[in-house]
């Protein structure tokens, strides 16, 4: 069992737990070809039943956040942590919908998350990746205070195939 996820506040973001009412939003972002692309974890199509997946295995078992804008109260993406076994460290991922790219959204709840996942959960260091082909991602790590660890074969669910990928850690 994961770590309780708690609600966080940033100067432009709630970030709190998935609900089921959030299975709608989730299913546009995570449902876009682009942002699927991307990503490790995310089937493409991305369907109803992958939204309840999500809510009923993956939030239960793994602090995840669904990032709202606070003005609008728009979901706009998602950012959780992955224990490893030992529950000492964690993996960063996380999504954010296509038309919010370039907003500085990852980075500021990603500051928010990280800085909980070391105060709270008491995790000694954190790991990512991201594909080759996103190196916008990787500008979104290093902006966390990630850095390179070496390259590695990452799934992407999406396009059905492995993909080559840079794996980034972060210590505080």
């Amino acid at each position: 069992m994961a770590p309780a996820t708690r609600s966080l506040d940033t100067p432009r973001l709630h970030l709190r737990r998935p609900v089921e009412q959030d299975a709608d939003a989730i299913i546009s972002i995570a449902g876009d070809w682009e942002v699927a692309r991307r990503l490790a974890r995310v089937p493409h199509p991305y369907t109803d039943a992958d939204a309840r997946y999500f809510l009923n295995h993956v939030v239960p078992n793994e602090p995840t956040w669904a990032i709202v804008w606070r003005e609008s109260r728009r979901l706009v993406g998602m950012m959780g942590l992955a224990p490893a076994p030992d529950r000492r460290s964690a993996e960063l991922g996380y999504y954010i919908a296509r038309d919010q790219w370039g907003r500085g959204i990852a980075t500021e709840a990603g500051l928010a998350i990280t800085r909980y996942a070391v105060e709270s959960f008491g995790y000694v260091k954190l790991t990512s990746g991201y594909h080759q082909d996103n190196p916008a991602s990787g500008r979104v790590l290093a902006k966390l205070g990630f850095t390179r660890a070496g390259t590695s074969s990452r799934p992407c669910l999406a396009e059905g195939k492995d993909k080559s990928s840079f794996e980034v850690e972060w210590v505080p």
